[in-house]
């Protein structure tokens, strides 16, 4: 019995049928699009990675700078904030209120910080009105000066209102007046400057030049233009410009005046001041930004106080100003009452961008340097 077979052409070679060649002209397209779409994934991966690569650099160098890439701080988890103050409620149960018989008074030092306050003579009113012993302590902000101040060894504590917001957070310090006159409060401003015929006209343009500052724990020599450069026109530190240390702000304004430098970082009081001696001249520079006043000195407790001694005290410090008196009635400081959430909005804003403890008994140096 014979069997059918398939033709074979003149070779003797089996041909495919007509269905088998229209399938693998079909899969031919869709096999080079698979290999396309391989390749254009394993690229894609690769760019990822390295796009991961560089902003994981870019993180480091801007953490080594000291800015903080975690975004807006709020209260440890232990406080609560009913009112909505950005700061801790006091303790509910009265057992957890402290009532020392000493009061320690801590505060910054120095004419740039606290010109015209005596501080003597306030804490002896202090004293008078609560009927407790006063004893003065400086502060300087430094590792073991916060401890004491979160563990209730300071009862008042006055210090730089940009280094307030941490203790804030962490520990429940509660702002209660900073320093100033009668035109208002008393504090400084962060001035972007460059040489006169500078092609740099607004703060955007300082990126790709360098930006000299004078040391890392300085205010308005430093943090507070990170922060705004950062916030306003997300220009990273090391990145998108490089920072030069100048080691003050003479150095910094008088290379500007001599065209050293490109632009710098330095505080509007100063500036002024080297004016005023005729040690620059105003065409030497421009201003191509200035920041609303930052203050120098705020004063508070801490929010386990004693409600009655904590108004005693609130008294004593909204009733107190600075003696002797200076000539002019405008150089008079007392405290002002301060809100926390509207008032210190821009010391706020610095914090959230740096952490205050970087690097900041590197140097032997005041925060106005």
């Amino acid at each position: 019995m014979s069997h059918a077979t398939r033709p074979t052409g003149p070779s003797g070679d089996h041909r495919p049928l007509k269905g088998e060649s229209r399938l693998w002209a079909g899969m031919i397209p869709l096999l080079c699009l698979a290999g396309v779409l391989t390749y254009v994934g394993i690229a894609a991966q690769q760019s990822m990675h390295n796009k991961n690569i560089i902003h994981q650099s870019d993180e480091r160098t801007m953490a080594s700078a000291g800015l903080s890439v975690h975004g807006p701080k709020t209260l440890a988890a232990e406080f609560t904030d009913k009112q909505g103050r950005l700061l801790a409620d006091p303790p509910i149960s009265t057992e957890q209120w402290i009532n020392p018989d000493t009061l320690v008074v801590a505060h910054i030092q120095g004419a740039d910080e606290t010109p015209g306050a005596s501080w003597a003579q306030w804490e002896g009113q202090l004293a008078k009105s609560t009927g407790k012993k006063v004893i003065d302590r400086t502060y300087t902000n430094s590792a073991d000066q916060v401890a004491a101040a979160a563990s209730g060894k300071v009862t008042l504590l006055a210090l730089h209102a940009a280094d307030a917001p941490f203790l804030v957070n962490n520990y429940g310090f509660q702002p209660l007046a900073v320093l100033g006159n009668e035109y208002g409060i008393n504090g400084n401003r962060l001035d972007l400057i460059v040489p006169a015929d500078s092609p740099i006209a607004r703060p955007a343009d300082i990126k790709g030049h360098p930006l000299v500052c004078t040391v890392p724990s300085s205010i308005t020599g430093y943090r507070a233009a990170i922060a705004f450069l950062m916030e306003s026109q997300y220009l990273r530190p090391n990145v998108d410009y490089e920072i030069i240390w100048s080691m003050g702000q003479t150095h910094s304004i008088t290379g500007i005046a001599e065209k050293k430098y490109d632009v710098a970082a330095v505080s509007d009081d100063k500036l002024q001041s080297l004016l005023a001696r005729h040690a620059i001249e105003a065409s030497q520079y421009r201003v191509i930004y200035q920041s609303p006043i930052i203050p120098r000195t705020v004063i508070g407790y801490f929010y386990n106080l004693n409600p009655t001694l904590a108004d005693q005290i609130r008294q004593a410090i909204l009733g107190h100003s600075a003696t002797p008196a200076p000539a002019r009635a405008s150089d008079v400081l007392r405290f002002l009452p301060v809100n926390y959430k509207r008032d210190l909005q821009i010391v706020r804003d610095i914090d959230d961008q740096f952490d205050p403890r970087f690097n900041a008994q590197t140097l032997k140096h005041t925060h106005n340097d």
